[in-house]
């Protein structure tokens, strides 16, 4: 996650248990499991490393509030009243904090109406506070979510896809043009975590500067190709060669 680069990526055509023990495999062969995996909660994640343990993004947690709250309210006042007692909760660095909010909640969660979720987030509460003031483990999906919006740019910009094949094709070229390109926040793009000379890369300019690549392009003069040094001694050859016939002729006359 630090280093925003893409170390796997599967076209799989759905997100089933089946595919997500095919998407754990890799890295299981490489013996590069990682000891904690951090998911937006689907059950068949579970099976991505049985190994593992298993925790979930806070980011998709908050977000579900809205989500969860609109069909069992019907006013806007009534959702916005609830909304910041629910986010709060996980608003915090500290695991102490947040089980102490959680059960203030619970106590309030008759008169508010919101039993079935305070349940549900009670039983979700290991894999979400395993992030909570962790120094080691992310708190946020920036990074992924990021990628994803990448992709999805990526993909409604080309029209979408017609075959398999070029569902690998244009994950590929998202690939390689997503590695080269620097990011907003950081001005480095993911390669070069592996590849620090990669900024010198004729594509890594091309992507990032590419109007700048192409004027550098006008501006420098190319290199002539084998065929253009071998064509002035071609000439020199054909036009010698013309001669000798020419005199052969003449003395035979």
């Amino acid at each position: 996650m630090a280093t925003e680069l893409p170390v796997l990526a599967l076209l799989l055509p759905s997100r089933n248990l089946g595919a997500c023990r095919w998407l754990g495999r890799p890295r299981r062969q490489l013996k590069q499991a990682p000891q904690v995996l951090i998911t937006d909660g689907l059950p068949a994640d579970a099976d991505l490393l049985p190994g593992a343990k298993h925790g979930w993004w806070r980011f998709h947690q908050q977000q579900g509030v809205t989500q969860w709250l609109k069909p069992h309210f019907t006013t806007a006042a009534a959702i916005d009243a609830r909304k910041p007692a629910l986010k709060k909760r996980l608003q915090t660095r500290d695991k102490r904090t947040v089980r102490r909010r959680l059960a203030r909640l619970k106590e309030q969660a008759t008169a508010l109406g919101i039993t079935p979720w305070v349940s549900r987030v009670e039983a979700k509460l290991p894999g979400l506070i395993c992030t909570v003031g962790s120094v080691r483990l992310p708190s946020t999906t920036h990074a992924i979510e990021r990628c994803f919006r990448a992709c999805q740019r990526f993909y409604v910009t080309r029209g979408g896809v017609h075959s398999g094949l070029s569902a690998k094709r244009e994950r590929l070229l998202f690939v390689v043009v997503y590695v080269f390109t620097q990011q907003a926040t950081t001005g480095q793009a993911p390669i070069e975590v592996i590849v620090p000379a990669a900024r010198r890369m004729p594509l890594d300019r091309l992507i990032n500067h590419p109007f700048r690549a192409l004027q550098e392009r006008d501006a420098v003069t190319s290199e002539a190709t084998m065929a253009e040094l071998l064509r002035p001694q071609t000439a020199a050859a054909e036009m010698a060669g013309g001669e000798t016939m020419q005199r052969s002729r003449m003395s035979l006359g």
